[in-house]
């Protein structure tokens, strides 16, 4: 089926009680069949960066996934501006994978379906037809061919049973259309992507039902005609797959991290999903993931572990740093994180040394207000008026004034300070650079101790703030590198 760009996409907009109630029920079907409890609501989750995309011919263009909404930087992280989440088309716990494709294009998969914005995210739409009202569960741009990209929806059709379908663009979003043959019913996906050397080449990672829950990888080489299953040892409902990256030059070598309870894994297929080697395990949450360019080197990262890496012809990982990551993502640029603020120095950083340490390019008080767009716009006339609740949430402090950045100036490593007080008191430029590194080998000590206790103690405060609702996601934490 296609959706024709010649249809008009559905506009953001709010949605009715009969389509609420269908898309709760979905999405409680979903929570359920992956096992998860029912967290927090968006607004009391501790601010924090979960993703960061980069535009693939532009370096100075970022976007950055929070629990409270979409992070925008136009001139490398001199500036941060606010996309609120009801703009975009999504909210409550859901954390979406939102992408950039070869025109700047913005897309993001949400509950609702596909929403895009043409112009930089002041405006958003859903696509229309067969995916409208169609949970996104995950997408993946091209990486030799931007304007393209893949995408997988499923929602319950009960008694452990789902409609899963992929989906694909060749212009940029303006159409897209369902590509192959749909996947068993009995199987839920978790992550798509395509091989960058062979774009017949699919993987689409997930959990098939019981008895046993036997996660698997789903491999096309015909574009989704046809499908074969891998299975993937130590995985189940338990311990659920998500694809961490395929090997830019070889489709037959592909990354998949085990996200579990208390610790993660990551696995290494050789031979396209035959066999799994674990080559990396957790004392925690494994939730960054980069691969390098050119496929030479592999990272893993997370709040308990730090930045561990590896070439990727030996697999043998050595620690690099005790930055936490919860995201990573690796350009020809330079290598982005996801940092924890109060442990880390930082809620976005850039390293030109593979980890070792990074510079601050935005804090959470550094953010300068909404997306500055037309007054005509939805951001204009939706976000401005939530502006005030989020920037008390995070501590923000508007910009003002020329150069009123966020990481002009700052070098690597060395110790963290807050945002200076320049440009009319904007406190969006860095005095100085953000706390990055920290000693391979050594164990961390009673001021990083001190900070993961208050950096937990706020973010449970936050949570007894909040409301608990049922989770509108089931993905998993940050899976792809950038």
């Amino acid at each position: 089926m296609h959706s024709s760009a010649e249809e008009t996409p559905r506009p953001r907009r709010g949605t009715s009680a009969p389509r609420r109630r269908r898309l709760a029920l979905s999405a409680a079907a979903l929570v359920a069949a992956l096992g998860l409890a029912a967290p927090a609501s968006a607004n009391g989750r501790f601010p924090a960066a979960g993703l960061i995309a980069s535009h693939p011919s532009d370096p100075s263009r970022l976007l950055v996934r929070a629990t409270y909404g979409l992070l925008s930087t136009r001139d490398g992280g001199e500036e941060w501006r606010w996309i609120c989440e009801p703009v975009v088309g999504f909210g409550g716990n859901e954390d979406p994978m939102v992408a950039f494709l070869a025109d700047g294009t913005i897309i993001a998969g949400v509950f609702e379906g596909l929403s895009a914005s043409k112009n930089g995210g002041c405006d958003w739409s859903f696509a229309p037809g067969e995916l409208s009202d169609s949970y996104v569960i995950d997408l993946s741009a091209d990486r030799e061919d931007p304007s393209r990209a893949v995408l997988v929806i499923s929602s319950g059709l009960g008694a452990g049973r789902f409609l899963t379908q992929l989906w694909e663009t060749s212009d940029n979003a303006d159409s897209w259309t369902k590509s192959g043959a749909d996947l068993p019913e009995d199987f839920l996906a978790q992550t798509v992507d395509a091989a960058p050397s062979n774009r017949d080449r699919l993987y689409l990672s997930g959990r098939f039902g019981g008895p046993d829950y036997a996660g698997a990888l789903q491999r096309s080489d015909d574009r989704g005609a046809t499908w074969e299953r891998f299975d993937i040892p130590g995985s189940d409902d338990k311990r659920l797959p998500y694809i961490g990256a395929i090997d830019p030059a070889d489709p037959d070598t592909i990354y998949v991290r085990l996200d579990g309870d208390p610790s993660d894994a990551l696995l290494v297929s050789r031979d396209g999903g035959q066999s799994f080697a674990t080559v990396f395990e957790s004392q925690g949450d494994l939730l960054g993931f980069a691969l390098s360019p050119d496929g030479a080197t592999v990272l893993v990262s997370g709040p308990q572990d730090g930045i561990w890496r590896a070439a990727a012809s030996s697999l043998e990982f050595t620690r690099m740093s005790g930055v936490g990551a919860r995201c990573l993502t690796w350009t020809e640029a330079a290598l982005f994180a996801c940092g924890d603020e109060v442990v880390d120095g930082f809620t976005v950083g850039r390293s030109l040394d593979e980890g070792k340490s990074f510079e601050a390019l935005l804090h959470r008080d550094g953010l300068c207000g909404p997306i500055e767009c037309a007054p005509e716009s939805g951001a204009a006339s939706t976000c401005t008026d939530l502006w005030g609740a989020t920037e008390l949430t995070i501590g923000s402090r508007q910009c003002g004034g020329a150069g009123s950045g966020s990481g002009a100036g700052a070098g690597s490593g060395g110790s963290s300070a807050g945002p200076s007080e320049e440009a009319g008191g904007c406190g969006c430029r860095l005095g100085a650079p953000g706390a990055a590194s920290a000693d391979a080998a050594a164990p961390p000590g009673g001021r990083r101790a001190l900070a993961l206790a208050l950096s937990a103690a706020g973010a449970l405060a936050l949570a007894r703030r909040s409301r608990t609702r049922a989770r509108a996601s089931a993905r998993g934490p940050a899976r792809r590198a950038g």
